[in-house]
């Protein structure tokens, strides 16, 4: 029996205290919108050498302003309730997997208004109608003739009522 050595004990909880140590250590990450996953924020924002956007448009909005922009009333603030929404306005869409903001909306030309396409029945009903008369007329001259056995016989009935379901045809049969 080979005795345990104290650093092959020691060693896994060292570095569990370790961790633990630079953890608490750490910078603390505020989330800004609870209720949604958020990313560890990139090791270049934490030192300070990317701006996040509010204080790019802090930043913009120190700026004196060179030329006037037309007054617009402020747009009420919405809320994410479903009950707020006016009738005229859907919900907002939610996007999923997504930091960036939903692209804006374009606005699409409106489509003409076309007739609605007329019924196509009839003109199948005539291709088919048209495709099978040979085969019938074929048919019944050999059967006029005696020279159609019974299941022969059995073809011609089911393809006449066929030719009766497509409607008559120009003959008026």
């Amino acid at each position: 029996m080979t005795p345990i050595r104290p650093t092959a004990v020691f060693l896994p909880v060292a570095v569990a205290l370790a961790a633990l140590a630079l953890g608490a250590c750490a910078t603390e990450v505020h989330d800004e919108m609870p209720g949604r996953a958020q990313a560890a924020p990139p090791v270049s924002a934490q030192s300070g050498g990317l701006k996040t956007l509010r204080q790019i448009q802090a930043e913009e909005n120190a700026r004196p302003d060179p030329a006037p922009r037309p007054q617009t009333p402020p747009a009420p603030p919405q809320k994410l309730s479903d009950a707020s929404q006016t009738p005229n306005q859907p919900p907002p869409v939610r996007r999923r997997g997504s930091s960036s903001p939903p692209p804006p909306p374009i606005d699409q030309p409106a489509t003409p208004a076309l007739p609605a396409p007329g019924s196509t029945q009839g003109l199948t009903d005539r291709a088919k109608r048209d495709l099978m008369s040979p085969e019938v007329d074929r048919l019944r001259t050999e059967d006029a003739m005696g020279r159609l056995d019974p299941l022969q016989q059995r073809d011609l009935l089911r393809k006449q009522q066929d030719l009766r379901q497509y409607g008559p045809g120009p003959l008026g049969y």
